[in-house]
């Protein structure tokens, strides 16, 4: 029970800032699933899926930084610091991405859009988190050394 009002107290409490997440996720998504079947049906038709996915992916992280920087953390000044976390957050969810595109895709022989909807949907729990307790957090270093004191 104690679990259940934790989690409406964190629901309501983050409301706003899980609307903009969601609404920016499900335009990355489509941006997502445009630019593959684009680049995997009409560009480069034969080349590796993986490849192709991997480097859509990228180009579509980018502006969900932008959007996300900007709406759902309302970080207006451009910082070296978060654009840094931002990028080993952005380095570590692409490889995760791009890992369970070919495991679903390349060894279980799943539908690739299948594939990408339900990567997209673990990659945001990943990236969420990290984006709130690291990248635009104003002490991100806190929970690290926080982590580092339990031990």
């Amino acid at each position: 029970m104690r679990l259940v009002t934790r989690l409406i107290v964190l629901v309501h409490a983050e409301g706003r800032r899980l609307f903009w997440f969601g609404l920016i996720g499900i335009s990355s998504v489509l941006l997502v699933l445009g630019g593959y079947a684009l680049m995997s049906r009409v560009l480069w038709q034969h080349g590796p899926r993986t490849i192709q996915y991997s480097l859509v992916v990228c180009i579509v992280t980018w502006l969900n930084y932008e959007a996300n920087r900007h709406f759902t953390f309302q970080t207006t000044q451009r910082s070296m610091g978060s654009l840094g976390r931002f990028t080993a957050v952005a380095i570590l969810a692409t490889i995760l991405n791009g890992t369970l595109f070919w495991i679903g895709h390349e060894i279980l022989h799943i539908l690739d859009f299948a594939v990408i909807i339900v990567d997209a949907g673990l990659i945001a729990c990943f990236t969420f988190s990290s984006h709130r307790l690291f990248t635009f957090h104003t002490h991100p270093w806190r929970l690290v050394k926080r982590m580092k004191t339990h031990r």
